[in-house]
């Protein structure tokens, strides 16, 4: 009888620790889930917020427009006006670009990490190329004789090759290096925005 008992206290004593077990391993899991989500938000939301907030810039597409010599504030792109002195868009830029990319990073925590990556690799791309042959299209454009103004005006067809160009690249290249790519994009891109907002601004830095 006393066997009996003690075998019954050892079987419910290894369920219950069964039990425990799986009841850690699923909060392991979940916690492993929950970083994973937080980490791709995060990598994605500074990914995309530098090329966002370059591509505003270049648009000129603030959410506001500051003027801060009288402090007032209007809605979208407001040019400068007698006595208020000269306005200032980049809050604007950021007041975009802050949602935008929060946004995007929500978006990616849905998505598989191969599509993630893939998706990464093309949008990156695209930004890279986009702004290499707008900037190399303005270049020939500057030095022809006769001015045309082509590629200033209509300068989204230098986004056709270079869509071209991130589709070819983001479904050729091994995922291999698009694992080893996707977290490095996060120092690239805000690098590369950089890069072109000082080319823009370059005529002041020449003054």
């Amino acid at each position: 009888m006393t066997q009996t008992l003690d075998a019954s206290q050892r079987v419910a004593d290894l369920g219950t620790s069964q039990s425990t077990s799986q009841a850690i391993k699923a909060a392991a899991s979940t916690e492993a889930a929950t970083t994973d989500k937080l980490a791709i938000f995060t990598i994605t939301f500074g990914i995309a917020f530098a090329i966002l907030y370059t591509q505003f810039e270049r648009l000129n597409w603030p959410f506001f427009t500051y003027h801060p010599a009288v402090g007032k504030i209007d809605f979208w792109m407001q040019a400068q006006r007698s006595g208020e002195g000269p306005p200032m868009y980049w809050y604007g830029w950021l007041a975009l670009s802050f949602p935008g990319a929060a946004i995007l990073g929500w978006i990616a925590t849905l998505l598989s990490p191969r599509a993630l990556q893939r998706t990464t690799i093309f949008t990156c791309t695209l930004a890279v190329l986009w702004s290499v042959i707008y900037a190399v299209g303005i270049y020939m454009d500057e030095r022809t004789s006769f001015d045309t103004d082509l590629v200033k005006t209509i300068g989204w067809v230098s986004g056709i090759p270079a869509l071209a160009g991130a589709g070819a690249l983001s479904y050729f290249v091994p995922i291999q290096w698009v694992e080893r790519l996707w977290t490095r994009w996060v120092l690239i891109m805000p690098i590369w925005g950089l890069i072109i907002l000082g080319y823009s601004l370059k005529s002041y830095f020449m003054r």
